[in-house]
């Protein structure tokens, strides 16, 4: 069901949109009696299967339907569809859910059937009395004692994922929040930690055990109707016909001068900084990237080019590589003060029942853009090495609490750190900088801002 907010129906639409925990069920019976009335009706599918697990899922929802951050939902929203867009951070194990059972009762024989409920953390609860509803004007049977009917059990996989919101969506000063999301049946293992997605779903509460004397909290969630991934079109920015029209006119003035109208967008790169030129293109050719490649051999070349600075300070390195990540559609800026291995790259985290779940890093989330790290001589050298791979490979390979999997970071490092003390122009880059060849010879491009201490060069 797509481009629901173009419906004739409107007004199904909006029922729909307000009540899915009741309509959507509907929706999946009518999908189930098509399916048998196409095997009846035609001889060709006599051998085909009826897909009892099937589901109408929603690609698109209207405008108003949609959130931009996780802090804009509000208690408005409870038991209403909308999409939400967000970077997956953790990703859970795949688990079987008991979903229904059937019981009968003890005194009138009747059957019927047993439901989890999601917000009461998937709890079969039995009815108080018999459901029973009797013909005529006979007595209602009130027997509290049921027996399980054996083999009538129905299970589906169940998961959960944790997003985060888009880094590049947020204003200055705002924490990143994040969101669980339930993921049933066919959209289990549908993404993993780094993706951008954009998710519908319902958005539910689930209720912790209540304990005397205490404050009763429930947790919001998104039960998920669709996932989708973004991973192929995330590095490309949208445009607009204007801006198009304004790229084009540029092209056009500079034409048969390309050296100039280069210069002229790499003065544009962080203009507060007087000269740098060297550096700035630098940056530039590091933000445009290069194309990966494949030789015959099937052994891939990367095509992220990484970037090292290495300069005394109030050079303004921190500056160029903050303006690197406003550049950049996708991007991560952290700092080496206090970083880890598994900050950098992927961190084991427990989860409700004891299970383990990875929780995605800065390298990870800057999948398909750059990741930019201030002060990078603070990172400690045992957390060094665990970026060999990722920058080189552009994969990292896990085996945490008895995880093992490999996540992709075809990611591009921009680096900047200071020297070890006064730097000696007499001594190599690597006693310089106390950093091993190995990591040194993964940056493609390393550049030394040195500081000449010319009161003129500062004033301009």
């Amino acid at each position: 069901v797509s481009q629901l907010g173009e419906s004739e129906d409107t007004d199904a639409a909006q029922i729909l949109l307000d009540n899915p925990i009741a309509v959507l069920p509907l929706l999946d019976d009518a999908i189930i009696e098509a399916q048998i009335s196409l095997k009846k009706g035609n001889p060709e599918f006599e051998n085909c299967k009826v897909k009892i697990n099937s589901h109408a899922r929603l690609c698109e929802l209207p405008v108003h339907c949609y959130k931009s951050t996780v802090s804009s939902i509000r208690c408005g929203d409870l038991h209403k569809m909308l999409k939400l867009s967000g970077t997956v951070i953790r990703t859970g194990g795949v688990k079987m859910l008991e979903a229904e059972r059937e019981y009968q009762c003890n005194e009138c024989a009747h059957k019927f059937r047993v439901f989890s409920d999601l917000e009461q953390n998937s709890i079969i609860e039995l009815p108080s009395r018999c459901p029973s509803q009797p013909e005529g004007k006979k007595k209602r049977c009130k027997s509290r004692r049921f027996t399980y009917v054996e083999g009538t059990h129905v299970c589906r996989d169940y998961q959960e994922i944790k997003i985060q919101e888009i880094v590049q969506k947020l204003t200055v000063g705002s924490v990143p929040r994040s969101m669980l999301v339930v993921c049933h049946d066919d959209l289990v293992e549908s993404c993993q930690a780094g993706d951008d997605v954009d998710i519908v779903g319902i958005v539910r509460n689930m209720w912790n055990p209540v304990i005397k004397d205490e404050r009763c909290v429930c947790e919001i969630f998104i039960e998920a109707n669709s996932i989708k991934i973004n991973n192929d079109t995330k590095s490309r920015m949208r445009l607009d016909e204007e801006l198009k029209q304004e790229f084009e006119e540029f092209w056009i003035k500079h034409q048969g001068k390309p050296m100039r109208a280069r210069d002229h967008i790499v003065s544009g790169i962080c203009p507060q900084l007087y000269g740098l030129y060297a550096v700035k293109l630098a940056v530039a050719l590091t933000l445009i990237g290069g194309v990966a490649k494949r030789d015959k051999s099937g052994t891939k070349i990367r095509g992220e080019n990484h970037l090292l600075l290495v300069g005394d300070p109030g050079t303004g390195k921190s500056q160029l590589l903050r303006v690197a990540a406003k550049l950049a559609p996708r991007s991560v800026l952290t700092t080496g003060i206090g970083t880890t291995s598994a900050g950098l790259t992927v961190a084991a985290v427990k989860e409700k029942g004891g299970s383990w779940g990875l929780e995605a890093g800065a390298l990870v989330l800057a999948d398909g853009g750059i990741c930019c790290i201030d002060e990078f001589g603070c990172v400690r050298e045992h957390d060094r090495l665990t970026i060999h791979e990722a920058m080189e490979q552009q994969t990292l390979s896990i085996a945490k609490a008895g995880l093992v999997c490999t996540l992709n970071t075809r990611t591009t490092i921009f680096a900047v750190m200071n020297p070890k003390g006064r730097y000696d122009v007499m001594q190599d880059l690597t006693v310089n900088c106390a950093i091993a060849s190995p990591l040194l010879s993964r940056f493609d491009l390393i550049l030394l801002i040195l500081d000449s201490q010319n009161e003129e060069w500062d004033k301009k």
